[in-house]
């Protein structure tokens, strides 16, 4: 992946606000080629968001890929908001 690249496609989003803080679960299928059939690999990035007043401010963003033992749940496959 490093040497080649990938793309990386959002295909579901889910956002939660309080004030000035939000959490993102962005759901994404990876690909090597972007005509590619079939994605190589799916999971959920988690991002966590700070707003100054001025602007949002991504302070940290972690992922874990989808296996065998953590299949992707249908809820995270289609969008709330």
């Amino acid at each position: 992946l490093e040497q080649n690249g990938f793309f990386e496609r959002e295909v579901s989003r889910r956002v939660e606000k309080f004030g000035n803080i939000a959490h993102v679960f962005s759901t994404y299928e990876s690909r090597h080629k972007l005509d590619d059939a079939k994605p190589f690999a799916r999971g959920i990035n988690s991002i966590q968001l700070m707003n100054d007043g001025s602007r949002w401010w991504i302070v940290t963003i972690f992922w874990q890929s989808e296996d065998e033992k953590n299949p992707l749940p249908a809820e995270y496959l289609r969008s709330r908001n």
